[in-house]
């Protein structure tokens, strides 16, 4: 019934001819926020964020230096989407005192921002610390668990998975691995940089990403801030995880415009992640052309504008607003219906978000262009 109720609103809303509809994706606690690729067909992308310098001050070494534990290029491939939740109640807080997390979740959650690398290349995960393998899965299938069902999970969330000790009552686990990628077995001895697997779609997962967490003595320990953290406080903590190196390539990735495209249909959430608008065959005759994106990490007082310009430079269609109230994710689209052929040339796109003050505080614009011959 619901599903029938939006096909009649985005009907409603067509007829009109240019239209624009806001989607908030309503998710599992486990598996909130799907990337997307951010390419539409004859597309090209550009993408620019400006944020205050990082200024780490004076850190304190260290208890568990840890390395990048996953080959990838932060902001331009892959980006950390959920962080540790550091909320003890019902609510939820990352390190940053934002929204990047659900209720409970208890790692850092690194997506890679094209799912066609699942079958396309590989993805390595790495180690980011000395220790020894004590538990290894590795023979569950890359399903979306959409599409699998929690059923067939039974209690195997983790999907294909590795945990080390590091000693000292340090452990580490490494979620959603590719099913038959796992390099190592219980028992074996890695050290930091050593490859343990790819990158999969493994267990109780709706996104091509890695999921990682680390613990001490059994408590979850957010490597942005360490074990002394200060109830409420936000920010990076005085003697994080992470070695400088990895805290200086991995940014606070909000906001996020984790993904922006050109469709000639109305888009829907679960065929952006499927890769259903990658790559569009988009026609002269196409009844209508929409531009879409995905934001992640929005809070209250976020500018949000979008802007669809046709080949002689007047605007198909824009919508703009401030942001509410704190939200992980925000699939927005807007477009135009045709009553003729589409004129020839570049189509362009443009999303931009500004935070204007506070943590976080950025001015990220991402455009994509279509051709039309």
């Amino acid at each position: 019934m619901g599903r029938l109720i939006a096909v009649y609103i985005a009907f409603v809303m067509l007829v009109g001819g240019a239209f624009v509809w806001f989607m908030t994706a309503l998710l599992s606690p486990e598996d909130q926020g799907r990337p997307t690729q951010a390419m539409a067909s004859e597309t090209s992308t550009a993408h620019v964020s400006e944020q205050a310098p990082l200024d780490l001050g004076a850190l304190e070494p260290s208890p568990l230096p840890l390395s990048m534990p996953i080959a990838c290029d932060p902001g331009v491939d892959c980006w950390p989407l959920k962080y540790v939740d550091l909320d003890p109640t019902k609510g939820r807080r990352d390190y940053q005192c934002g929204a990047m997390t659900v209720d409970g979740h208890k790692g850092i959650d690194f997506a890679i921002s094209d799912p066609r690398r699942l079958n396309r290349d590989e993805v390595p995960v790495l180690a980011a610390a000395t220790g020894k393998v004590v538990g290894v899965r590795d023979e569950m299938p890359d399903v979306n668990i959409r599409i699998a069902g929690k059923e067939s999970l039974k209690g195997r969330d983790c999907g294909n998975g590795i945990r080390i000790d590091h000693g000292g009552g340090w452990v580490s686990q490494y979620c959603h691995l590719k099913r038959g990628s796992v390099a190592v077995k219980a028992g074996d001895t890695v050290v930091s940089g050593d490859r343990l697997g790819f990158v999969g779609l493994s267990g109780s997962t709706e996104f091509l990403h890695l999921h990682v967490q680390f613990e001490k003595d059994g408590k979850v320990v957010d490597p942005f801030v360490g074990l002394d953290a200060d109830e409420g406080a936000c920010g990076i903590g005085k003697a994080p995880l992470w070695k400088e190196t990895v805290l200086r390539k991995f940014r606070y990735s909000a906001p996020l415009i984790q993904a922006s495209g050109i469709a000639g249909e109305v888009p829907d959430t679960l065929g952006v992640v499927e890769g259903k608008f990658t790559d569009p065959d988009i026609s002269a005759n196409a009844p209508l052309l929409v531009l879409w994106t995905d934001l992640y990490g929005l809070r209250k007082g976020d500018r949000v504008s979008m802007r669809f310009t046709a080949p002689d430079g007047g605007v198909l269609t824009e919508t703009e607003w401030v942001q509410e109230k704190p939200q992980l994710r925000t699939f927005k689209y807007i477009g135009k219906k045709s009553r003729s052929d589409w004129p020839k040339g570049t189509y362009r796109g443009l999303v931009q978000v500004e935070r204007p003050s506070g943590p976080g505080k950025n001015h990220t614009v991402q455009s994509v262009d279509l051709r039309i011959d």
